[in-house]
C-alpha cells in the first residue's frame, strides 16, 4: 500500500501553477477572489497540502475556461 508521500506525487501544485499562468491570473488575484489566504494556494503549488473539493469546485465556477482535468491530472491543456 502507497503511503501519503507516495500518493501526493498524484497530484502536483505546478499543475494548478501552469493553469493561472496560462489564464494570466496571480495566485494573489486567485486567493482575493476566491476569498481565501494565498498561502492555502502557494501550500498547494509547492506539494503540501491539496486543495479540497469545495475549493476545486469554486475555482471552476469562478474560471470556467481553466481546465479543471488539467489541474487535477497534468493531462491536456491548462486552458479549454
Amino acid at each position: 500500500m502507497a503511503g501519503r508521500k507516495e500518493k501526493k506525487r498524484d497530484v502536483e501544485g505546478k499543475w494548478l501553477k501552469e493553469a493561472l499562468a496560462q489564464q494570466g491570473i496571480s495566485v494573489y488575484r486567485l486567493a482575493k477572489e476566491l476569498g481565501y489566504s494565498r498561502e492555502k494556494f502557494y501550500r498547494h503549488i509547492n506539494n503540501r497540502t491539496y486543495l479540497s473539493s469545495e475549493s476545486l469546485g469554486e475555482l471552476a465556477r469562478k474560471f470556467p475556461s481553466m481546465n479543471m482535468r488539467y489541474v487535477l491530472t497534468g493531462e491536456g491543456s491548462p486552458k479549454t
